[in-house]
């Protein structure tokens, strides 16, 4: 065992965690969209405030842990460079779309009790959200992308704008076919 093992054990885990997080994130907002009663809304609420910290845990050991492998093991090659912005890009949708976001669920929930609010309601449902998560989860796995076939800076490039245009459409709302009461679905 060397000091590239025990590095590239801990990006593993930080890779794992990360994408941990990121789906208790989702599920935590999923929970909250669909909460009847502002107690549920405060479950979901503790749920992702907890997720968020062990996510910037996950992130930190992943970057450092990366860093040293690219310092010591594979030199200056542009995927890591693209990897690592990109990771650190993604701080910015989970702190301007998220992070505001949800401090905004949490002022309006301290005055709220019983039932959600009709004003709660749109906090909970606004589009950004879901955007934010969806374009996120699949930058990561652009990165896993990249973790995987190391290609040179172009290749890099448009495979994290691919993984970002894909999580952007992803999170589009679809149109829905309306139904005729009584006619069968096709």
């Amino acid at each position: 065992m060397n000091y590239y093992s025990i590095a590239l054990f801990l990006h593993m885990a930080g890779a794992l965690g990360f994408f941990v997080a990121l789906g208790l994130e989702w599920a935590s907002l999923w929970q909250m969209r669909r909460a009847i009663t502002n107690e549920q809304i405060r479950k979901g609420m503790r749920l992702f405030s907890g997720v968020r910290r062990a996510g910037m845990a996950s992130m930190t050991v992943l970057i450092l842990s990366g860093l040293y492998m690219a310092i010591t093991a594979w030199g200056h090659v542009w995927w890591t460079v693209v990897a690592l912005g990109t990771l650190i890009l993604l701080y910015i949708p989970a702190a301007v779309l998220t992070g505001m976001r949800m401090a905004e669920v949490k002022r309006a929930l301290a005055m709220e009790t019983g039932s959600v609010s009709p004003s709660l309601y749109p906090l909970l449902h606004h589009p950004l959200l879901q955007i934010s998560i969806q374009t996120r989860v699949a930058m990561a796995l652009g990165i896993l992308f990249l973790m995987n076939t190391k290609p040179d800076l172009n290749g890099a490039l448009l495979a994290i704008g691919i993984a970002t245009v894909l999580g952007l459409a992803s999170a589009l709302p679809l149109p829905r076919r309306e139904r005729v009461r009584g006619q069968p679905a096709e």
